[in-house]
C-alpha cells in the first residue's frame, strides 16, 4: 500500500499537519474501487493501465462543457512520485486531450491545472477556453462567465462521446 505521510499546513479547510493520503482513505481509489454507474461510463473519454480521463459532471447543477480530469489508477500523492511511464504517458495524454477539447468544442486554448491539495492523488484537469471569454473570466473562474457552455449529464455525455470518439480515431 502506498502511504505518504506530508505536511499540508494548518489553515482552516486545510487537512491538517501530517496528513496521510493512502489507497483506502483516498476518493479516487474508492471511486476506481467501486462499480462504475452508466453515468461515470458515459463520461469517460479515454482509459489505459495507467490513467482514466473522464469529464466532470456536477450532478446538483450545470456543469462547465469541456472540464475534463485525468488521473492516475496507482495512488500517487505527487507528480514527483510518478514512474517514468507515468509521467511520459500523462504529458502525451495532456496534449491529446487538449488537442480533442479544441476540435470538439471549438475553444480557443486548452488550460491544465493540478494542485493536489483537495484530493493526495496525482491528477489533471484540462479545461477548454472559450473564444470571446472576458479576460476577467481566467483560470478557475473560467466557469462564472455567464456565457459559458454549460450543460447537464445529457450534453456532457454527448460531448464525451465526442472526445473519445476523436482520441480513438487517433490512435
Amino acid at each position: 500500500m502506498n502511504v505518504s505521510r506530508v505536511d499540508v499546513g494548518s489553515d482552516k479547510g486545510s487537512m491538517g499537519t501530517n496528513f496521510v493520503s493512502t489507497e483506502l482513505s483516498c476518493l479516487f481509489c474508492q471511486e476506481q474501487a467501486r462499480e462504475r454507474t452508466s453515468s461515470e461510463e458515459g463520461r469517460i473519454i479515454y482509459e489505459d493501465e495507467l490513467f482514466v480521463a473522464s469529464h466532470r459532471l456536477d450532478e446538483s447543477e450545470l456543469s462547465y462543457l469541456g472540464l475534463i480530469l485525468i488521473r492516475t489508477k496507482r495512488h500517487v500523492n505527487d507528480l514527483g512520485e510518478l514512474s517514468d511511464a507515468e509521467a511520459e504517458g500523462l504529458g502525451r495524454l495532456i496534449q491529446r486531450v487538449g488537442k480533442a477539447l479544441k476540435v470538439t468544442t471549438g475553444a480557443a486554448w486548452t488550460y491544465c491545472y493540478s494542485f493536489l491539495e483537495g484530493v493526495r492523488h496525482v491528477h489533471v484537469f484540462v479545461t477548454a477556453r472559450y473564444p470571446n471569454v472576458p479576460k476577467e473570466y481566467v483560470r478557475l473562474d473560467i466557469a462564472k462567465w455567464p456565457a459559458a457552455p454549460m450543460g447537464r449529464e445529457k450534453e456532457v455525455s454527448e460531448l464525451s462521446s465526442r472526445i473519445r470518439t476523436m482520441l480513438r480515431e487517433e490512435n
